[in-house]
């Protein structure tokens, strides 16, 4: 970490200099030099004086630009944006009215169910979405399909009592080898939505990976496409996918994307995001979290969404209740 002190005149200048690619920073400077000024870290100069507008907004307007939020910053489009008063309005933590993707005690999560409702009910969120893990992941204590029947009947019962929030009965179904799902149709059938994802046999070619998951979000039951990559920061990279094809698989399919709002994942990776959003591809903020802590995990993910150009319009967690179920449903057909 470096620590940079300078005087308060400066202090914009300095925010906006360390914020953002050295590519934004470098546009910007031939973008003053054109209009006659030096712009650097202690201030944007006209000849011989500083200006010394008193705020990042105030520089930004100055160099004929809207303001510039700092994760957008990296010489992407969003200069060109700016200059026409054309940026998004991104989403904000606010914005979120719920959450998917939350394990319970009922496979690898270290919670219960009502405890989790309790916890996402005290948040102010109005539904939450469980996904527990499927039986070929017995690593993580994955459902029979027993199991699975008593779960569905636990939520229901739980749903029933609860007024302030409601639970979506969902999955996180494994996707197979071959691309076929970890359940048949008709315990899928019996849920709110599933998420499908890959957990093992990362090493398949590109081709073969992209078919493996293409397939997959073909199920008419299948909603969600979960960490699309599989990718640990920092432990694992990312298996081989055609993104463009899985995107535009999302399109036609009404699949939404999973931005998972992990820090040891966030996948979908925020370059994809402006991809999906420019395809009609809604994106879901998934805390993926296995106990009630990692809920707010989700918050992350409005960072990474936000780096992607995304607004709340492109996000299902911004719906209501109302607005979410008919969504899950209309992505079955």
């Amino acid at each position: 970490a470096d620590l940079r002190v300078v005087e308060k005149f400066a202090f914009p200048f300095a925010l906006q200099y360390f914020t953002g690619s050295k590519e934004h920073n470098t546009r910007l400077r031939g973008i003053a030099g054109k209009k006659g000024y030096k712009l650097n870290e202690y201030g944007l100069y006209k000849k011989d004086e500083n200006l010394k507008p008193s705020s990042e907004e105030e520089l930004y307007k100055m160099l004929g630009m809207s303001f510039i939020p700092p994760e957008l910053r990296e010489d992407a489009g969003e200069i060109e944006a700016a200059s026409k008063n054309a940026l998004p309005a991104l989403v904000e933590p606010g914005d979120i009215r719920g959450v998917m993707h939350v394990h319970s005690n009922w496979s690898d999560g270290t919670d219960s169910i009502e405890s989790l409702a309790s916890f996402a009910e005290e948040k102010g969120f109005v539904y939450l979405g469980l996904a527990e893990h499927s039986k070929i992941a017995a690593y993580a204590n994955g459902l029979s399909e027993e199991r699975l029947a008593e779960y569905i009947k636990a939520v229901d019962r739980l749903n029933s009592k609860l007024k302030k929030i409601t639970l979506l009965k969902g999955m996180e179904v494994d996707i197979l080898a071959d691309g076929s799902l970890d359940y048949p149709d008709r315990l899928l059938e019996r849920l709110d939505y599933v998420i499908a994802s890959v957990h093992y046999k990362f090493t398949m070619t590109g081709e073969d990976m992209t078919k493996r998951v293409v397939k997959a979000m073909k199920n008419p039951y299948v909603n969600i496409l979960g960490h699309p990559t599989g990718r640990l920061l920092l432990a694992r990279e990312g298996y081989p996918l055609d993104m463009k094809a899985v995107i535009q698989c999302a399109a036609d399919y009404n699949v939404v994307i999973e931005l998972n709002s992990s820090p040891h994942r966030f996948d979908l990776d925020w370059r994809h995001c402006r991809a999906a959003k420019e395809n009609g591809v809604k994106i879901c903020l998934s805390p993926d979290a296995h106990d009630a802590a990692g809920i707010e995990d989700v918050y992350f993910g409005v960072g990474i969404a936000r780096k992607g150009w995304l607004s709340s319009g492109d996000i299902i967690n911004c719906m209501d209740t109302e607005g979410i179920l008919g969504l899950l449903k209309k992505g079955r057909k």
